[in-house]
């Protein structure tokens, strides 16, 4: 097949899960990149492959969400709010294109993306109220390895200056890597690793640290509570500069299918160093899978 047929067929085409086979990483140079993409299955304790809010995916996804955010402050800083849409275009199995529109910025809020979004922010000036556009952020993200338990990724967020400084209007680059691994059951291990690289002379990089536990409760067509999932994520932010202490921020959430391919979630992120891009945060995301 070629490539503009693996795109079109990736993107429009009904995939057939049961075409599904594993994608070694020897394989990666010669092995996917004129596959269409297919969803890929549970994990073999039953836990599905599916997004949660500020923890690291591993995976690829054919699906659009908007994001809702709300950080709540304390004292002289104001509230700040996020509006934000995100489309996960699959190009083929090894090959998926992430983009990021968010149309509307409040303060120092932050998508709920912890690889494209929060660390370039900390540097803004919270006593400055300021709404904006924000930056667009495209990420092409690369399958290295993936089996039914197990997938490793990796991509480069590219972020472009589209919004009005001080609050947006940054260039950066962010490569990481990203797994997703079910040990059994229908709980869920998901981490990433990677590093915010500001360009322009828009300050020093920051190292980006995430892991993630959680179980699906539920099977996928019970109907408002399918795949009904509870998990809990860390993020750290680590800014690789003299006199910048590392930011950890701790996110209980949910996720559900309300059918349809129609998902619902919410989280709650939490500071637990003095470090923090607000006091207190509330996300929420309204998905549909195609």
């Amino acid at each position: 097949m070629g490539i503009f047929d693996t795109i079109t067929e990736s993107i429009c085409g009904q995939p057939d899960p049961d075409s599904w086979r594993p994608l070694p990483c020897s394989t990666l140079f010669s092995e996917g990149w004129l596959e269409p993409w297919v969803p890929s299955p549970n994990g073999s304790g039953g836990a599905p492959r599916q997004g949660w809010i500020n923890a690291a995916d591993g995976n690829f996804y054919r699906l659009w969400w908007f994001t809702f955010a709300q950080a709540f402050n304390q004292g002289s800083s104001s509230n700040a709010y996020l509006g934000a849409y995100t489309l996960y275009t699959p190009l083929s199995r090894r090959l998926l294109l992430i983009t990021n529109i968010p149309f509307v910025e409040r303060n120092t809020v932050t998508s709920g993306l912890p690889i494209a979004g929060g660390p370039s922010r900390l540097s803004a000036q919270r006593t400055r109220n300021q709404t904006t556009f924000g930056d667009l952020t495209f990420t092409p993200r690369v399958m290295l390895h993936e089996t039914q338990d197990f997938s490793l990724t990796s991509e480069l967020a590219i972020t472009v200056p589209t919004g009005n400084q001080p609050l947006a209007g940054k260039t950066a680059l962010t490569p990481a890597a990203a797994f997703w691994y079910n040990p059994g059951g229908r709980w869920v291990i998901r981490g990433a690793f990677g590093d915010l690289i500001p360009l322009g002379g828009g300050g020093h990089d920051t190292l980006i640290s995430q892991l993630a536990l959680g179980c699906t409760l539920t099977d996928h067509d019970v109907r408002l509570f399918g795949d009904f999932t509870l998990y809990v994520s860390a993020v750290a932010d680590t800014p690789l500069s003299q006199g910048q202490r590392t930011s950890v921020t701790l996110t209980p959430g949910m996720r559900t299918h309300l059918g349809r391919d129609w998902y619902f979630l919410a989280g709650l992120p939490t500071p637990l160093t003095k470090q923090r891009v607000a006091d207190f945060g509330m996300i929420l995301w309204f998905m549909k899978a195609w």
